[in-house]
Order: structure tokens, then C-alpha cells, then sequence
């Protein structure tokens, strides 16, 4: 009888680490995929993506604990800072002085709670990240990208990819790059997501 007890807890004990490490997996292992890369067309902020409206945002998280407004020589005019404890949103000129139609162009996130592109929230681990977004290393021109696509349109060369910048010998960010202008970066301290930025600036 006592046999039969100790290997049904044996049995119960190595399902339950089962279980835990199959849940947990993409935080364990790295695993080598081919999933979307990273574009500026999918959420950045729960639901919500870059050239969504500030009235969207107002909805969803209510009024930010603070606003301040900044001259952009680039735009000719202000963009608007919009102040949350976890995080900051930035948003674009406003078409014809509709103040509500401005549009999200810059997301931080600096607390966890929230999901930021691919559901990534401060506190994963890198290697949550990694798993989230295309993993297929290659080395180019003496640089390891996590991938890499690369077009010339026009005489012009449009690049596609992801990379890892270290300090120090460990990861200081993730970084990915659907265009010159949108990318998204994961800051990394003790792997650990600390911080991350999503940004599209289109002139």
C-alpha cells in the first residue's frame, strides 16, 4: 500500500514539473522558428496599435497622470506626451485641430501589468522575447542578426531584421526593425524586459 502511495505521489510530483516546465517553456529554452517579424501593423499596447486615436487610448486607460506638450521641427508642430504610471504614450500632431484624431506614434512601458507587441510585458524573460518573434540566427557581414531580410527599391536599401546589442558581455536589449522608421526595443537588465519602446515616426 505504501509502494502504491509514494509512486502515485512519484507520478503526480513529475506531472506537476511536467506541466510547469511545458507552461513555462518559452522562458526555459530558445527554440529556432519562423514566426511573423516584427511589423508596424500589429498591437503594441493591448489592443492597440501605432496610428490608433488618443480618444481610443482615453477609453481604454482613462486620463494620464500627467500631459506635456513639445515643438518637433519635423512636424512643424506638437506632438503630446501622455503620462502613466505604467508608462508613457507619445502622439502625433493633431489632424485638423481635432485634438481627440491624434495618433499614437511611440509607446513605453516601464511596469508590468501591461502587454506590449506580442503580449511581452515587463519582468519576462529575454528569452520569452526571443521565442515571441522570428528566431532564425544568421551571421551577415560579421554581424549576428535573429534574422534579416533586406530589398532595394529605387536604389534605396530596405532592411528587416532583429539583433541583440550586449554590455558589458551581457544583454542590454532586444532589438527589432520593420523599417527605418518603426521598431520596437526590449531594454534587458539580469534577463529580465525592464523597459519597452515601440515606435513608428512616418514624416
Amino acid at each position: 500500500m505504501k509502494k502504491i502511495y509514494f509512486l502515485l505521489l512519484l507520478f503526480i510530483g513529475i506531472l506537476i514539473i511536467f506541466t510547469w516546465i511545458f507552461t513555462h517553456k518559452d522562458e526555459i529554452f530558445i527554440f529556432r522558428n519562423n514566426k511573423e517579424p516584427f511589423f508596424a501593423k500589429e498591437p503594441i499596447l493591448e489592443n492597440l496599435m501605432f496610428t490608433s486615436k488618443k480618444e481610443e487610448l482615453l477609453k481604454k486607460f482613462g486620463n494620464p497622470v500627467n500631459t506635456k506638450r513639445e515643438y518637433w521641427e519635423t512636424y512643424e508642430d506638437y506632438i503630446e506626451y501622455l503620462y502613466y504610471p505604467w508608462g508613457t504614450v507619445w502622439f502625433a500632431p493633431s489632424p485638423k485641430n481635432n485634438d481627440l484624431a491624434r495618433y499614437i506614434f511611440c509607446v513605453e512601458i516601464t511596469k508590468r501589468g501591461l502587454k506590449g507587441p506580442r503580449g511581452i510585458q515587463v519582468g519576462d524573460s529575454y528569452k520569452k522575447v526571443l521565442n515571441s518573434f522570428r528566431y532564425n540566427p544568421e551571421k551577415i557581414r560579421d554581424k549576428e542578426y535573429l534574422y534579416y531580410f533586406s530589398k532595394i527599391e529605387n536604389g534605396i536599401l530596405y532592411e528587416k531584421f532583429g539583433i541583440i546589442n550586449y554590455k558589458d558581455k551581457e544583454i542590454d536589449s532586444i532589438f527589432y526593425q520593420d523599417s527605418l522608421y518603426c521598431n520596437v526595443e526590449f531594454k534587458i537588465e539580469k534577463g529580465k524586459v525592464i523597459k519597452i519602446k515601440a515606435y513608428l515616426h512616418e514624416f
